[in-house]
């Protein structure tokens, strides 16, 4: 049909002629048309930035993202104290739509605000200032969707320029755009993907200036590289790879002069392009890092850890020097790493290599071997269509040479530490393989190589397409795909806490009113409105360490939310701690990061009061005599108080040896049962009563009720007393401590005694506490009076009575 003729004559670019009888050699010249390249190429950027920005707004913010954006953010208002162990330029990239921003805080008024930590302040700015996060990631991640935009032009730029093929610019184009993990990174206001962009870019424009030594061309690729060098530090490690392209142009270039003079033509040596790379080249590179931190001239701190002879002194770029010799310190810090079900604080050398195949996708590495064999066997038949070696070295000396780097680091956290050699790989191998195809001298030849070519490119569009919006936890099929990938790798490669916004919803869908969860990430749970039960975490902040509520053998009844590096106990001491979890099919998963399981009853409620002990160091033969795993936990410290729960019966366990204060060392003795030890450990089954108290007074709080039953002087010795409270849990668990306050005739504090002798997490509804206090005081200034109350702790806030006060006050006349 005309019409289809008409379209195709639109892309491609034939010889006249070669449309209606296709003689033979026509096929050689074959490629796209300027404007065929054009839209094409145009669609391709434009579904890349549709499917990032696509992917940005449905993931909640990721480990390091809160930290780099307080850091830019608070240096564009002026505040330079902030240390993150990264150059500044990307940190101030991702906040530039932040600054002007009035509803935008910043914690100014915290004392951690003072110091050169981001993690503290980078907790408050996001998460309890009041700031909107989703408005802040969002503008934050914004800029950073243009980089990956910048990898896939430079990329078609650079395949172009090599290939003079327009189809093979496209082909680079369409690779580099749209890699899931390209695209993981070019969505966060993280510092990786901004190395990638900005070492293609300082290549690429070196390469440049060594084809066409000109004035320009050297200052532009001298910014170029002074813009990577403000990206991360590691950029430092392309100073020496680009160094090494220099001395191969250097010896071509000499090599060259010697052929000319050998064969007695005149050709001097290019020593203005020496000129040029030796001084010029790195000078523009130092004043352009310069010039992005604002021209900064500073004193650096007078106590340097690392290249101590510097302390004090004042230089240009005193802050980026500053946060260089601070990351010197953070590289001292082990690093847990996990790779095919091994765990390693120090790494291992193979750990990238086995990155690199398991997560890139599988038409990307076909096409890098493609183009390294091609490569091998051009140089092998030694033809002259062969990438030349100054092209290779641009190429392949920064990505190998970078890549070689990090096999020998001991931080093995994910693939993300490897994306600048990716692209570098791409442009490679797509120039051998076009430069390969172009060789080809029929129509049938080039059509046959150009399909394996565009089967390779669908299939890396369906592979995106079926990953969206999970790009982080891409994964081959090597690898058994992103449902796989976790037994592999974890961390960056799969899990991040990106996907915590997606539970509250799973929840609601599913009717679940509760989860048991362990989270990996920097997120609050409450703010997406999770109602939960914490686990062991990271960081370890979900859970009271002093409460833990998990027992691996035979976990308790409920729903488990657990994200997969959790799940592989990567941060944990016991890296086992949910591997009962890890030989069962999941419920259900989210963003392939979290993991739900639904874990039944096996018996009926139990309650067990553990005292002094935690349930993860019972012997199994001991906790299977509750005959459930419906057990409801309370923890106490024996030496100041005991819990006495609300049923008619419950169990007691804790040390071999385990002794209760005096005070309360009879009650113990009258409640207990047989007495079943092991292993150091015993558990007892006790009669529990309700405590004969009344009611003093009752104190309330959001949601928290907690009655004062007694106020008994067991010990009064004339300076000092052991008083005996007895409170009954009204309300469902608060956060609370107990205040009693010995007061003068006068009303001043005299002795004063605060704490909880119990986890409140354990301290359940009906349940009745018995709390110890000890005070004492000066022989002349005896206390008159008692006041007792609650309080949080986090807060400050006291609980109120009935009456509206917030505390009790009884006379220590009336008590005996």
């Amino acid at each position: 049909m005309d019409w289809q003729r008409r379209v195709v004559k639109m892309l491609v670019k034939q010889p006249s002629g070669c449309w209606e009888k296709q003689p033979e050699g026509c096929s050689t010249n074959w490629d796209l048309s300027p404007v065929g390249y054009r839209l094409l190429a145009t669609a391709v950027l434009l579904l890349m930035f549709a499917l990032a920005l696509g992917s940005m707004v449905q993931k909640a913010p990721t480990f390091d993202e809160q930290g780099f954006i307080v850091r830019g953010l608070a240096t564009l208002r002026g505040y330079t104290q902030i240390r993150v162990g990264h150059p500044l330029g990307l940190n101030v990239l991702n906040a530039a739509l932040l600054a002007g921003d009035e509803q935008v805080m910043l914690p100014i008024d915290d004392p951690s605000w003072g110091g050169t930590s981001f993690h503290r302040p980078a907790e408050l700015f996001l998460w309890e200032i009041g700031n909107d996060v989703e408005h802040v990631m969002f503008l934050a991640r914004l800029p950073t969707l243009f980089l990956p935009l910048l990898m896939a032009a430079l990329a078609a730029r650079w395949s172009g320029r090599l290939t003079r093929r327009r189809w093979a610019a496209l082909l680079a184009i369409l690779f580099v755009a749209l890699d899931p993990n390209i695209l993981a990174s070019g969505r966060l206001a993280t510092t990786d993907l901004g190395l990638a962009a900005f070492s293609l870019l300082a290549a690429y424009t070196l390469w440049s200036f060594l084809k066409n030594p000109s004035w320009p061309n050297v200052i532009i690729a001298g910014a170029a590289l002074g813009l990577l060098q403000n990206t991360k530090f590691t950029a430092l490690l392309f100073i020496p790879l680009f160094a090494l392209v220099v001395l191969i142009w250097l010896a071509q270039s000499w090599r060259a002069n010697y052929r000319a003079a050998s064969a007695g033509l005149i050709k001097s040596f290019p020593w203005p392009s020496l000129t040029m790379i030796l001084i010029v080249y790195p000078l523009t590179a130092v004043f352009t890092l310069w010039a992005a931190n604002g021209f900064n001239i500073g004193t650096l701190p007078a106590d340097l850890p690392i290249m101590p002879f510097l302390s004090g002194m004042t230089l240009p770029l005193a802050n980026h020097l500053e946060q260089l010799l601070d990351i010197g310190g953070r590289l001292q810090v082990s690093t847990p790493s996990f790779l095919l079900g091994q765990y390693s604080d120090s790494g291992w050398w193979y750990y990238f290599p086995v990155a690199f195949m398991l997560k890139t996708p599988l038409p990307t590495l076909i096409l890098i071997i493609s183009g390294v064999v091609v490569y091998l066997l051009c140089l092998l038949r030694r033809r002259t269509a062969c990438p030349s070696l100054l092209e290779s070295a641009a190429l392949l000396i920064p990505s190998l040479g970078f890549f070689a780097i990090a096999m020998t680091n001991d931080i093995n956290l994910g693939y993300r530490h490897i994306l600048p050699p990716l692209s570098f790989l791409i442009i490679f191998s797509v120039t051998a393989v076009a430069l390969a195809i172009r060789r080809r001298d029929s129509n049938a030849k080039i059509t046959l190589s150009l399909l394996p070519v565009f089967l390779l490119s669908c299939w890396l569009i369906l592979a995106n397409l079926l990953i969206y919006p999970d790009y982080l936890a891409y994964f081959n099929l090597l690898a058994g795909g992103a449902d796989g990938g976790w037994r592999s790798l974890v961390d960056s490669n799969l899990d991040w806490g990106q996907d915590i916004n997606d539970l509250a919803p799973w929840m609601a869908e599913n009717g679940v009113d509760e989860v048991w969860l362990s989270y990996f990430g920097e997120a609050r749970p409450e703010y997406y409105g999770i109602q939960y039960r914490g686990l062991d975490s990271y960081p370890p902040r979900l859970m009271n360490p002093d409460a833990r509520p998990f027992y691996g053998p035979n976990p308790a009844p409920g729903i488990y939310a657990i994200s997969a590096t959790n799940l592989q106990g990567v941060h944990f001491a016991d890296h086992g701690e949910f591997a009962w979890f890890r030989e069962r099919e999941p419920l259900a998963k989210l963003g392939y990061s979290i993991f739900l399981y639904e874990v039944p009853p096996t018996g009926d409620a139990v309650d067990l009061v553990l005292a002094g002990v935690q349930v993860d160091e019972l012997p199994q033969s001991l906790y299977d005599r509750l005959g459930s795993n419906d057990v409801r936990l309370r923890w106490i410290d024996p030496a100041q108080a005991l819990i006495i729960p609300s049923g008619d019966r419950a169990w007691l366990a804790g040390a071999a040896d385990l002794t209760f204060h005096p005070a309360l060392a009879p009650l113990i003795d009258d409640l207990l049962n047989q007495v079943n030890e092991d292993d150091g450990f015993e558990i007892a089954s006790y009669n529990a009563r309700r405590y004969p108290g009344g009611e003093l007074a009752r104190f309330s709080t959001d949601g928290g009720q907690v009655a004062l039953e007694q106020v008994q002087i067991l010990d009064d010795l004339g300076s000092s007393l052991l008083l005996q409270t007895a409170w009954r849990q009204d309300g469902p668990a608060n956060n609370l401590q107990i205040f009693v306050h010995a007061l003068d005739e006068d009303g001043r504090i005299v002795a004063q005694w605060d704490g909880l002798g119990a986890a409140w997490e354990g301290w359940l509804m009906g349940d009745t506490l018995l709390q110890l206090h000890e005070l004492s005081w000066a022989e002349e200034t005896p206390p008159a009076k008692l006041v007792l109350g609650l309080y949080n702790p986090q807060t400050g806030v006291r609980w109120k009575t009935d009456s509206g006060s917030d505390y009790f006050e009884i006379n220590l006349q009336g008590l005996n």
